[in-house]
């Protein structure tokens, strides 16, 4: 964030979902903005999220190839979809598997990833680059 002398600061980001709708987009956030007690430039960038159904910390900034190389092809492939709006029935249909598949790749990545639910699942995929 650019301050008032015109210098950049570090700042740290939370964001906390409130409320999902009937689909399970977020509907309803808390976020803050504080100024980080760490301003040495020389340090890298630090990006993590907290699950806080599960209380562990996601780095975005390592490579995360162990979640990567958690997911299955398919798996991915179901979150893309996911990603662009298809619900269970249509993935089914365009991929010619069951809706019971569908779902059963659906719960495994959530388990995987630690989400509560597919949103989380692809906004988290999103930020490691997965889909």
């Amino acid at each position: 964030m650019l301050n008032a002398e015109n210098q950049y600061v570090r700042v740290i980001e939370q964001h906390q979902a409130l409320e999902l709708d009937k689909q399970g987009n977020l509907w309803l956030a808390l976020s803050i903005l504080d100024i980080s007690p760490n301003q040495n430039s020389n340090e890298t960038l630090k990006s993590q999220v907290l699950n806080f159904r599960t209380g562990k910390f996601i780095s975005l900034t390592d490579t995360n190839s162990e979640i990567a190389a958690s997911l299955t092809q398919r798996e991915i492939e179901i979150l893309k979809l996911v990603k662009n709006g298809l619900l269970s029935k249509e993935i089914s249909d365009r991929l010619s598997i069951s809706i019971h598949t569908v779902n059963t790749h659906r719960q495994r990545v959530l388990e995987k990833l630690g989400a509560n639910n597919s949103m989380e699942a692809v906004i988290l995929s999103s930020r490691l680059g997965l889909v």
